[in-house]
Formats: C-alpha cells, sequence, structure tokens
C-alpha cells in the first residue's frame, strides 16, 4: 500500500548523492510521519526521485509547501502561476520554439552548472521539478553533483584559503552570458546582486559544503578576472565525472534537489519533440551560515 511508513524504500542512484523513493504516491495525503521520512532522505542524499507521479500544479505546490513557503517565480515569460515554473520548449501556442527563439536563450541559462535562486539574499532550499511531458528519442538529462562531496574531496589547505571569500551572485550576469532571453528589465532590476559565503554550513544536516553556482559574477576582494576563475574551478572540483549523477527523465518522474549543496544543469533543450516540465521552488531559512 502506498503511503505507508512500512511500504516505503529508499534506493540509492549514485555512490555519492541520489535517492529513488519507492512506495509514495505524491497525488495523496502524506502522514506527518511518512513526510518526515522524506525530509530525512533528502538531508541524507541532496536529490530525490519519484516515479510515475501524474500530478498536477495544485497537487505540486501542496506537496512543495510542506518543507517550507514557495518563492514567486521571477520572469513572467516561464510562468502562468505564480508558484509553478514552466521549463517547457514550446511557445505560447503549444509548438515547439524555433532555433532563433528568444526563450530558448532564456532556458539554456539552465545548461551551466549552478544552483536556484543562489542570486536571492536568502538562497533557495529545494527545487521540485515534475516531468509532465519528456521526448521518446531526444535525450535531456538533468546532472547533479553534491557541494557537501566537494569539500569533503578538497585539500585541508585548500579549504582554509576558501575560509571568509563571499561571493557575488547575479542573474543579470549568468543570463548574458548566452543572451538576454527577451527577459524584462525590470525584471532583472528586481534581482539586484546578492553575496554569499562561498563556505556554509548545511542547515538540514550541520555538514559543511562548498557553496559555488554558475551565477557567481565576483568575489569581494579578488580582481572579478580572478574571482570568476575560482569560482568556475570549484565548480569544476565539484562535478568531475565521478561525483555527477545524470538524471534520464521518464514521463511523470519527480525530481528534487537541495540547492543548499547541490549543483545541477540542464544537459540540453530538446529540437524536435516536446518537453514540459514544471518546477517549484522552496524558499531557503536565512541569513546563511559560513563556515568559520
Amino acid at each position: 500500500m502506498t503511503n505507508s511508513p512500512n511500504a516505503i524504500t529508499v534506493h540509492k542512484l549514485h555512490p555519492r548523492l541520489g535517492a529513488e523513493i519507492r512506495g509514495v504516491d505524491l497525488a495523496q495525503s502524506l502522514s506527518a510521519e511518512v513526510f518526515e521520512l522524506i525530509v530525512r532522505a533528502f538531508n541524507e542524499y541532496s536529490v530525490l526521485l519519484f516515479r510515475n507521479q501524474a500530478i498536477n500544479d495544485d497537487q505540486q505546490v501542496a506537496f512543495s509547501q510542506r518543507f517550507h513557503e514557495l518563492e514567486k517565480i521571477s520572469f513572467s515569460l516561464a510562468a502562468k502561476n505564480p508558484y509553478v515554473y514552466e521549463l517547457s520548449n514550446i511557445d505560447e501556442h503549444g509548438q515547439i520554439l524555433k532555433s532563433d527563439a528568444k526563450k530558448r536563450t532564456f532556458l539554456n541559462v539552465n545548461a551551466r552548472w549552478h544552483t536556484d535562486s543562489s542570486f536571492k539574499p536568502i538562497p533557495a532550499m529545494a527545487s521540485i521539478l515534475s516531468g509532465r511531458e519528456i521526448p521518446i528519442h531526444e535525450r535531456a538529462d538533468t546532472d547533479f553533483a553534491s557541494m557537501r562531496v566537494g569539500y569533503d574531496e578538497i585539500a585541508v589547505e585548500r579549504r582554509a584559503a576558501l575560509r571568509g571569500l563571499m561571493a557575488v551572485h547575479h542573474y543579470a550576469y549568468s543570463l548574458q552570458l548566452t543572451g538576454d532571453g527577451n527577459v524584462p528589465q525590470a525584471e532583472l532590476d528586481a534581482l539586484p546582486p546578492s553575496t554569499h559565503p562561498i563556505l556554509r554550513i548545511h542547515p538540514g544536516s550541520g555538514q559543511p559544503s562548498l557553496f559555488v553556482s554558475g551565477h557567481i559574477e565576483s568575489i569581494n576582494g579578488m580582481p572579478v578576472e580572478a574571482g570568476r576563475h575560482l569560482a568556475e574551478e570549484l565548480i569544476r572540483w565539484c562535478t568531475r565525472p565521478e561525483f555527477v549523477y545524470s538524471h534520464e527523465w521518464i514521463t511523470n518522474d519527480l525530481v528534487m534537489w537541495d540547492n543548499r549543496c547541490t549543483l545541477h544543469r540542464a544537459t540540453v533543450v530538446p529540437e524536435r519533440e516536446i518537453r514540459r516540465a514544471h518546477r517549484t521552488t522552496v524558499m531557503g531559512e536565512g541569513p546563511v551560515e559560513a563556515l568559520l
């Protein structure tokens, strides 16, 4: 029987992060005991997969709100519901985007390793992505890597050199690396740069973690290019192939990941087949606790 604590099982997806949770139907109500099992697994594995979840937006919002208050979507281009971000490769008429469509530029920013909402004063806790319609012939994987593993694997003397460093995260910076994406300037102006420590404490587990992202524009106290180089170097460190879990989507997969300690990227925006995925984003709690 689904949604019974005794029926729920956890299966690792990768040696370093990720687990599939079986025996849960997210379209139905979850008891406090079942929800606590999910929270514990989330804090341990950082990425959770739930298969066969044929849910609608209201059900996705209801599940997401169990974790904390939800972020409102910042970009009108990507949302009809203020809490549901539509990561889909179709236009307003339901047609697949042309290769030169502005929205493709907007979507392509997700192809860089990043963590969602790192450019906000309080970064997001979790992103929850529901794969509503997934291509059969075109792969559109999402890659994940753990910044807690990145911290654990880094040399002790290197950790010491990173202590106290503060990075400036800025969405307008990362967007312009691929184009303007047709995002209204007023929406970009509403997201000024935010500064966060490169070493932080993960509040769900108390473990130390790196905190870097493709949204980093600079690092305080360093020349701009040197700061960007350091951020990119740390991202490469965390995302070495042996540390990456690559999720191959199936229709009605639901995947949630921990933005406080996990990097992710979309590998491709499909060219010929429709991909519809709806994301909700759970607000974080702040301020961010630096590792001192």
